[in-house]
């Protein structure tokens, strides 16, 4: 199952095994942390969109109040590198991978009551393109734009569904507008520092589908302390 351009990692935390990438995108703090943020139900549906190496859903995989868990990815190889991965930890009945455009997923046939996502976070016209195209299709909205992401996850959500995102604080304006346009409300977010003394970059946020909540900001996260390790609540993600 191991191609020579990858290697095998483990996930301590949950005992997974995961392939990655040698040379290209590989996966970051960040949709750890969302997998952190999340608040789960029972019996439910999970759709994760831009899964890459399916880093989260193998993190949510043992939890028994998930049902099933669909990634979808557009990158062919990558999704058959998610794919092989599942099979590595012999989680074919719970975690689905699809090699597909998120704007053509076919929404009546893929409902699900809980959405995540660590999208692209920057704009075609901000910052150096890479010339990896795994790369920049992971980080500048080549395949995908905000809007196009957001529509498709409304349409996906059923009633009083759940859509929790990462993403960049400097776009949390821009957010806040299509969501509204596509009855998501925001409830509940919490920005993410580097470590004290700096500016937020990045927040999580959770919206729910046709609801409109009092909106809560949760405490800071920090991911380091000033000496550079990780913080104790960010140690407990990994260890």
């Amino acid at each position: 199952m191991l191609k020579e351009s990858e290697n095998l990692e483990i996930l301590g935390k949950v005992n997974k095994k995961i392939l990655q990438k040698r040379e290209g995108f590989h996966f970051s703090t960040d949709p750890i942390l969302l997998a952190n943020f999340i608040e789960i139900s029972k019996n439910i549906k999970i759709a994760d969109l831009g899964t890459g190496s399916a880093i989260m859903p193998l993190l949510l995989a043992d939890n028994e109040n998930i049902d099933e868990i669909y990634g979808f990815e557009i990158q062919e190889e990558i999704a058959d590198m998610a794919t092989r991965t599942i099979e590595l930890n012999d989680l074919e009945s719970k975690i689905k991978i699809y090699n597909i455009d998120i704007n053509e997923i076919e929404a009546t046939k893929n409902k699900v009551d809980l959405i995540i996502t660590n999208p692209p976070y920057m704009k075609l016209e901000d910052g150096k393109i890479s010339s990896n195209l795994e790369k920049a299709i992971s980080r500048h909205e080549v395949k995908l734009k905000l809007s196009q992401l957001i529509k498709k996850a409304s349409e996906m959500l059923n009633k009083k569904g759940s859509f929790n995102i990462i993403f960049r604080t400097e776009r949390l304006e821009e957010l806040l507008e299509i969501l509204k346009i596509n009855k998501l409300y925001t409830k509940r977010i919490r920005f993410i520092y580097s470590k004290k003394g700096k500016t937020s970059k990045l927040f999580m946020l959770e919206a729910k589908k046709n609801i409109k909540n009092t909106l809560q900001i949760e405490e800071t996260l920090y991911i380091y302390n000033q000496n550079n390790s990780y913080t104790n609540e960010v140690l407990k993600y990994y260890e």
